[in-house]
């Protein structure tokens, strides 16, 4: 939560730091029960992850089996050095049953997480990423790891996953009136930089701060964001190659297209049938830069 002396008057008569603490402590509470739970699985993982060692892919997985599939084909392709690992937060079990059965078959590992308790947005989120983190990215110590959301689609060659060679931490930068934070879509962590801290991939909103914004005070009040290389993103236009009707999606680091809002809600109903036809083109060979042309 935010600092005391940060609270306005008016706040303080609203009684809003008391309610701010309550709902911190519940959800640090919830969390650590959540935590303590364990996955079938989950040794077999980490002794796999070990071995792998180097740079991790983290993908949070939920309820989309078509788009997580259309990333894991597309990385293969354009990331080729990328090691992605898939694991499930969907409620459903035939989602479940799905994703399982298209990481099988291209040979993803993947973890069924324990059922997720919440069913508010960004609580589950953050319990996921802070399970994953905990018990898996932990013990495995890998060199560094990236959590990447199923909706973050790699349209275009990159040379690898995102690049994190001379800072601890990359990704895309979250700034409120109290902190900043890295996007819980596409954040990257060196290890042996957070591996002593208490990361807690839950939200703060009382520092306007989103899913990751927890971690303001273990990991990025010490670093000053205008003196990291951060990710870019960017709105641009892209055309349907079918019908030819012109897009506004956002783009990543002008490699990655965010699909955005698939998991719980229909918000990305407008961009469904152009995703396939996108997809369509990009299997037949057409370049990305086609579909959406570089800016001048």
């Amino acid at each position: 939560m935010r600092e005391l002396g940060k609270y306005a008057w008016n706040d303080w008569l609203k009684l809003a730091p008391c309610q701010d603490a309550l709902k911190q402590w519940r959800n640090d509470a919830w969390q650590a029960l959540y935590l303590s739970k364990r996955a079938e699985g989950q040794e077999v993982l980490i002794d796999h992850l070990r071995q792998h060692g180097g740079h991790l892919g983290l993908v949070v997985a939920f309820e989309q089996p078509w788009a997580l599939n259309w990333q894991l084909e597309l990385a293969r392709e354009n990331i080729p050095d990328s090691y992605l690992v898939v694991f499930d937060n969907s409620r459903r079990p035939e989602m479940r049953r799905q994703i399982a059965a298209l990481c099988q078959a291209r040979q993803v590992p993947y973890l069924a997480l324990p059922a997720n308790p919440t069913r508010h947005v960004n609580r589950s989120h953050g319990f996921a990423m802070s399970w994953i983190y905990h018990n898996i990215v932990r013990p495995a110590q890998p060199t560094s790891f990236a959590f990447i959301d199923h909706d973050m689609i790699p349209v275009a060659p990159n040379k690898r996953l995102v690049e994190l060679v001379d800072q601890p931490v990359y990704g895309l930068p979250n700034h409120s009136d109290w902190g900043w934070h890295l996007w819980a879509g596409y954040c990257a962590f060196r290890f042996d930089f957070v591996e002593r801290r208490k990361l807690n991939f839950l939200y703060d909103f009382a520092n306007g701060l989103d899913t990751g914004g927890r971690n303001w005070r273990p990991v990025y009040r010490e670093l000053d964001a205008d003196r990291l290389r951060m990710a870019r993103h960017r709105i641009r236009e892209v055309t349907d190659p079918v019908s030819g009707h012109p897009f506004r999606i956002q783009v990543v680091d002008d490699c990655w297209y965010h699909i955005g809002s698939i998991s719980y809600n229909n918000g990305f109903e407008s961009q469904f049938e152009l995703c396939q036809h996108i997809a369509a083109a990009l299997a037949e060979g057409k370049p990305w830069a086609e579909l959406c042309p570089p800016e001048n």
